[in-house]
């Protein structure tokens, strides 16, 4: 009996569990509902649209010259505005070196050549009495020698080295002033007051440059190279700006070429921009310092049909959601031309009217249903 009682009991509940897994309901199959996604779109039209390249660069004058001295000496008096920063006018003394050997010089070349003519107008007088000598008592032909021509060319050469010779003490004897070439600014200064100075183009006397104009040149890719019209002769300009005490401001110069060669160690080409008159502080235009730093933006090519989008309307790096007349996203490739923080510029891949999705969408589907909530 105390064996059978176990085998009962498990009989039992094998029954029951049985019974309930026979006669339990079936449950019922329910297909979950996808929730539409709900997006923004904006409606796109053709447009035109001015192309833009940014880069910027630093202010350095068009034009700097070392100022070397051509004659040697002893600097005897310096200008006061020969110091680093001064500005000078052009044709200002800026160093005067000792010049009692070149004026020693020039006056010997006057002697010489006086000498010289000396010489000629008795050689002439002499080649006059000849041939008239010859006339009254001669036969056939005078030589040259006998007519004194030799000895006449000889005095008229003479004559010309003499001028040649007086000319060159004489611009020895200018060089001694070295004046200003241009209207600038003393850049560095190598020489002083009582200094002996050589002529000696390794040696110069200290450096300036011209306050006429200056230029910045811009590093740009040959990509953003194409966006400038280089075959249009219609002057481009470019608007240089600079961020000063919390104050923006701006200079719009020309664009003057597009350097056409590639820089070897960055793989850049160099637009060049100039301004006229830059160090000069005018009523419409601060002074500015060589050497600024400068932030610009290129005049490029004018596009007549371009859709502009936001930036975050892309979907990677050239694709778009397209909303469809039946309210689903299809991808689509478009083709940029120019692209930035904020927008992007496309030339094809777009036709007018149509609309773009700019929503985020966390799980996209070709051809999936979305809701419009703003156009």
């Amino acid at each position: 009996m105390k064996v059978l009682l176990p085998i009962l009991i498990l009989l039992s509940a094998g029954g029951i569990t049985a019974a309930l897994v026979i006669l339990q309901p079936e449950a019922a199959e329910v297909t979950p509902e996808r929730p539409v996604t709900n997006v923004e779109v904006i409606t796109v039209q053709p447009q035109s649209v001015q192309l833009t390249v940014k880069s910027q660069g630093t202010l350095l004058p068009t034009t700097e010259t070392d100022l070397i001295a051509e004659v040697s000496g002893r600097i005897i008096e310096m200008a006061e505005l020969f110091n680093v920063g001064n500005r000078f006018r052009k044709g200002e003394l800026l160093i005067k070196i000792d010049p009692a050997d070149y004026e020693a010089a020039a006056a010997n070349a006057a002697a010489d050549l006086a000498n010289a003519q000396l010489a000629l107008a008795q050689e002439e007088a002499q080649a006059q009495q000849a041939a008239a000598d010859w006339k009254a008592l001669g036969e056939g032909a005078a030589s040259d020698l006998t007519l004194r021509k030799p000895q006449l060319a000889q005095a008229q050469a003479r004559i010309a080295s003499a001028e040649a010779n007086l000319k060159r003490a004489q611009r020895d004897l200018e060089r001694t002033q070295i004046t200003a070439p241009y209207d600038g600014i003393v850049l560095t200064k190598q020489a002083d007051l009582g200094q002996y100075i050589t002529a000696n183009p390794g040696n110069p006397l200290g450096r300036i440059y011209s306050t006429q104009s200056a230029e910045v040149r811009l590093p740009i890719t040959e990509q953003e190279a194409s966006l400038l019209d280089q075959r249009s002769k219609r002057q481009r300009f470019v608007t240089l700006t600079q961020n000063k005490n919390g104050n923006e401001l701006q200079w719009k110069a020309p664009l003057i070429r597009i350097e056409d060669n590639v820089d070897p160690t960055s793989r850049l080409l160099y637009a060049v921009a100039r301004i006229n008159a830059p160090f000069d502080s005018k009523p419409e235009q601060p002074a500015l310092r060589r050497g600024t730093f400068l932030h610009a933006e290129i005049e490029g090519r004018g596009l007549s049909d371009a859709y502009k989008i936001p930036r975050y309307a892309l979907r990677g790096s050239n694709t778009v959601y397209i909303l469809t007349e039946a309210n689903t996203l299809i991808t689509r490739t478009v083709q940029i031309i120019q692209s930035d923080a904020e927008e992007v510029v496309i030339t094809a891949g777009l036709a007018p009217g149509e609309r773009v999705a700019t929503s985020p969408i966390a799980y996209y589907v070709e051809g999936m249903p979305v809701e419009v909530i703003a156009d």
